[in-house]
């Protein structure tokens, strides 16, 4: 990433892994970078490497116009900016809060930052310390369009995919549980079972590896299915029903017995498939699953 943003003075409330990555890339960036950690070490090292220490967070506040927090949950973020002192300083400053968090915990951050006349977005990353300041870098950000246009070329040098997600605070909250907590964490304990199978038998991580990864065609035509699917509210198909699913995951259940792995996940799986099933979807496609994960509509506002 060329460094053509014009420097701003930017605060990281927040030194752990990710904390230090985003203030390393902001440096990176020839931004004015201020930091403040409760342990104070870690801001000795980035003060090592050109940015400036504050000696409390209302120091690093003062310090900045814009202010990024990363912190452990929404609770330690709260407890540092919620007094008095710390909200007068914020008055007319904008927030970057890229604690994780909940959906409530976004819009009741939102509405605190209101309240006080700050500006904020609510952000959540979906990437590794590594991936901060790269172009494999991906932070989601919900809240003001405006503010975030504003911020974007800084934005940008946090992450390749500097994703704008909507107006409403709690969306990046909300794809974040989605799109890391069950979709990619998901897909890892799955892989991470099928490692397991092959090491009680003796196969080659590295095989089972390669072909894992050829195996991205086949997903990725599965989501979009599912998503075709769930839109039209119709399971109908022609590839692969519910029923035979069940079986082959019903095979993989006996064999993992059989060989000493522990079969509780593969179990899990199976009863999922096997719920949607009992409601009536055993010739329909894996996407019915859905039917039996949705919010009912009867309770939907």
């Amino acid at each position: 990433m060329a460094n053509t943003v014009t420097a701003q003075a930017i605060s990281v409330i927040g030194l752990g892994a990710m904390g230090a990555a985003l203030a390393k890339a902001l440096l990176a960036a020839n931004h004015r970078v201020t930091v403040w950690n409760r342990t104070a070490s870690k801001s000795a090292a980035l003060g090592e490497v050109g940015a400036q220490v504050a000696h409390s967070a209302a120091e690093a506040i003062d310090a900045s116009q814009v202010v990024i927090v990363c912190v452990l949950d929404y609770g330690a973020s709260d407890s540092l900016l919620r007094t008095p002192d710390v909200a007068a300083r914020l008055k007319g400053k904008t927030i970057i809060q890229l604690t994780t968090g909940t959906p409530e915990d976004a819009r009741d951050a939102a509405e605190w930052a209101k309240q006080h006349g700050v500006a904020y977005l609510d952000g959540t990353i979906g990437c590794y310390p590594k991936d901060i300041g790269t172009p494999d870098g991906s932070i989601l950000y919900a809240g003001s369009r405006s503010t975030f246009e504003a911020l974007r070329p800084a934005l940008a040098k946090l992450s390749g995919h500097a994703l704008f997600v909507g107006e409403r605070f709690e969306n990046a909250a909300i794809l974040d549980g989605a799109v890391v907590g069950s979709f990619s964490l998901g897909a890892a304990l799955g892989f991470l079972y099928g490692a397991a199978v092959c090491d009680a038998e003796g196969i080659s991580l590295d095989t089972y590896l390669s072909l894992a990864l050829a195996r991205r065609p086949f997903v990725e035509d599965t989501l979009q299915t599912c998503v075709q699917m769930i839109k039209k509210g119709n399971y109908s198909g022609s590839q692969a029903t519910l029923d035979s699913w069940a079986a082959g995951i019903g095979q993989l259940v006996a064999f993992s017995q059989e060989s000493g792995t522990d079969s509780s996940y593969p179990q899990e799986v199976l009863a999922r498939l096997q719920q949607a099933i009992a409601k009536g979807h055993g010739q329909h496609e894996l996407a019915a699953v859905f039917e039996c994960f949705r919010k009912p509509l009867a309770d939907r506002g």
